[in-house]
């Protein structure tokens, strides 16, 4: 599959990193500038900047909703939404995104995702539509966890839509205290960076979520979700630089190693070339120097002349 076209595509990138009245997650803020820049390297993906919306402690639904219905839009290839802070659950158990004002108690300061899911289906008609969410749903915020998670990706999934999460129905979305990123976030990201061993590239989510959950557990971390509508497998967003690393450490081939059988016919057909910028030098006197065809030419020529002038003097003696 192809890389979407960037001037057709458009991401929002949603991170909150700062509460009033729940635990903060400091490594948000690194997730979210850190996947604008991977989105933006011309390298991976060439993402515009105006076209990768970033929105670090929004202050109300308003401004999120804004961001998203005006990229969904403008979207025509791709479409990208991504969120990372703490994730709640309403009384009738739906997804609220919570906010820098958000608490249990004032769950009206959050964004209820079925309003997010409304632009992504309703106004959004993009080709490909991508949710990554790194949250969970309860409202109890441990220090180094954002709470726990009740099948985020079920909740979330919409259709024609690919989307990953976090954690699992009965696992914690973990923000381990002193690292760079979280820790879902945080493999995505080193996914994105490095590659993915023998992965297509273009890098399929399908593929990168199968990575990103090996890693999780083989670190014994949360387990991530993802769900696919429509071939959503195969959507791809970057370039797979797995690929480009190893073209680099391939060794360079000599001239020999891809012409074995000149080295086997020997330096006469096959000579040493000079080094650049050098000039070979005339045989010194008395130093053996091997006939090339100008000089089988020449010996003919000669030969040729000296049988002509002995046919003409035995001519002559007749």
């Amino acid at each position: 599959m192809d890389l979407p076209d960037p001037t057709r595509s458009r991401a929002v990138l949603i991170g909150v990193d700062r509460y009033r009245h729940l635990a903060n997650l400091p490594a948000v803020g690194n997730n979210v500038s850190r996947l604008a820049a991977l989105f933006m390297d011309p390298h991976l993906w060439g993402l515009a900047e105006q076209h990768c919306v970033v929105l670090n402690n929004p202050p109300s639904a308003d401004t999120v909703l804004d961001a998203v219905h005006e990229a969904a839009a403008e979207a025509t290839d791709t479409l990208v939404v991504y969120f990372a802070g703490h994730g709640l659950l309403s009384p009738d158990a739906d997804l609220l995104l919570a906010l820098p004002e958000s608490d249990h108690e004032r769950l009206y300061r959050t964004v209820p995702y079925h309003l997010l899911r409304h632009e992504l289906v309703d106004t959004c008609r993009a080709l490909s539509r991508v949710v990554v969410l790194d949250c969970c749903y309860s409202g109890r915020a441990l220090e180094g966890h954002m709470g726990p998670s009740v099948e985020v990706a079920d909740r979330a999934r919409v259709e024609g839509t690919y989307v990953m999460t976090a954690s699992s129905e009965i696992q914690l979305a973990w923000s381990p205290e002193g690292e760079e990123f979280t820790a879902f976030s945080g493999e995505l990201l080193k996914a994105l960076t490095d590659g993915v061993p023998d992965a297509p590239d273009p890098l399929e989510m399908g593929a990168l979520f199968r990575h990103v959950r090996g890693e999780l557990i083989a670190k014994g971390r949360p387990v991530p979700q993802q769900r696919a509508r429509n071939a959503g497998h195969s959507i791809a967003l970057t370039r797979n630089r797995w690929w480009a690393a190893q073209m680099l450490a391939q060794p360079q081939v000599t001239a020999a190693e891809r012409h074995p059988e000149a080295e086997e016919l020997g330096p006469m057909l096959a000579p040493a070339r000079q080094p650049s910028g050098t000039r070979s030098e005339p045989s010194a006197p008395g130093r053996q120097r091997r006939m090339g065809t100008s000089d089988v030419v020449e010996l003919c020529v000669v030969f040729a002349v000296m049988f002509a002038i002995v046919v003409i003097v035995l001519a002559s003696l007749a």
